[in-house]
């Protein structure tokens, strides 16, 4: 993946997009499946974990 350099408000601007997609998204996984809370918790910590250990891979 290409390192880019962004400005504060940048990145800001893209946390932002983020957090509104990403709460989107789970809210419809919620309406679909009925889960709990609990479940959208855990699933965002896999997810967490994917990307650090892709970020780990990448610095080796």
């Amino acid at each position: 993946m290409i390192k880019a350099e962004y400005t504060e408000e940048q990145l800001s601007d893209m946390r932002e997009d983020a957090f509104v997609n990403i709460k989107e998204a789970c809210m419809r996984l919620q309406e679909r499946t009925k889960c709990g809370n609990e479940v959208v918790i855990k699933m965002l910590n896999e997810v967490s974990e994917f990307y650090i250990t892709q970020d780990e891979k990448n610095k080796i």
